[in-house]
């Protein structure tokens, strides 16, 4: 891969300007390590916090990339955005590669040439790919988001994350925190599935391209630091109220029964009502033992 490489970096933000400010600045970088012509497509879904200034010094600092800032309507979230933003990357066919990052990522330096090698690696192997890059916590070498694979076809969550060991690996279940897609890949499967809310089109990205005929494989090595959402102030808190717990579980940002219901019977159709009715009942259940257990 010695020719000029163009990527498309495809993101969707809402504040968290210091993070984002990290998170471009980490991919810049790789411009100085390789030959390498970088776009940004992000969707900014009513930042507040100067994020949209920010993207406009990018643009006068470096000129010889597109910063396409698209406005979203403040309730887009993760998967609504990425569809916005990853569309308006699609109707450009020069890009060799498609980059989805999470904005609270912050890559390590080399990262994108790792990947690509990985990408080579993978193509050997099969002629439509993604790499997922793993990432891990900011204060250990733990992961805290990658690719994962699911042993079984009834139960969508009896999954295990691999952790980067080295060597590529195949994977179903992709996070988008880091997903290289190549161009030849993109055009096969197309867009992110708009119908999610927040998540799940990430993992329905994989098993799409697998229902395709092509192989998600994970990045041999971490290709950044990111901590793992908390689960304090969660639905999976059990220490809060039960009626609010089942207010934050149906939220865009939990798990919203219409995105969950529509990944269910999607891919795992025997037993979708059981996963589906499943959280609900967990929830219940753990906040009763929390109860009983602190008294």
């Amino acid at each position: 891969m010695n020719k000029s490489i163009s990527v498309a970096v495809v993101m969707t933000v809402f504040n968290r300007k210091e993070q984002t400010e990290k998170c471009i600045s980490s991919i810049l970088k790789e411009m100085d390590h390789m030959s390498l012509s970088t776009d940004f497509y992000v969707t900014d879904d009513g930042s507040n916090d100067g994020t949209r200034e920010l993207f406009k010094h990018y643009q006068e600092m470096y000129t010889n990339s597109k910063f396409v800032v698209l406005e979203g309507s403040g309730s887009l979230f993760w998967n609504k955005g990425m569809h916005l933003a990853y569309g308006e990357a699609l109707k450009q066919t020069s890009y060799d590669f498609y980059l989805w990052v999470n904005n609270d990522v912050e890559f390590f330096t080399g990262f994108l040439s790792e990947i690509l090698r990985d990408y080579s690696r993978a193509r050997e192997k099969q002629k439509y790919v993604i790499i997922c890059g793993g990432v891990r916590y900011r204060d250990r070498n733990e992961l805290s988001y990658g690719g994962a694979i699911n042993h079984s076809e009834i139960n969508p969550y009896n999954r295990t994350l691999l952790t980067p060991n080295g060597h590529i690996q195949e994977c179903d279940c992709v996070n988008g925190n880091c997903l290289l897609i190549p161009s030849e890949t993109a055009t096969l499967i197309g867009n992110i599935d708009e119908r999610y809310e927040h998540g799940f089109g990430d993992f329905d990205y994989g098993y799409r391209l697998i229902r395709a005929g092509g192989q998600p494989f994970v990045a041999s090595e971490f290709v950044g630091k990111c901590d793992r959402n908390s689960v304090i102030g969660s639905w999976k808190d059990a220490s809060l109220p039960i009626n609010e717990r089942f207010v934050l579980k149906n939220k865009p940002t939990g798990q919203p029964p219409y995105s969950h219901k529509i990944f269910l019977k999607k891919w795992f159709p025997k037993l979708w009502l059981y996963y589906w009715l499943k959280p609900y009942i967990g929830i219940v259940s753990s906040s009763l033992t929390y109860r009983i257990r602190k008294s």
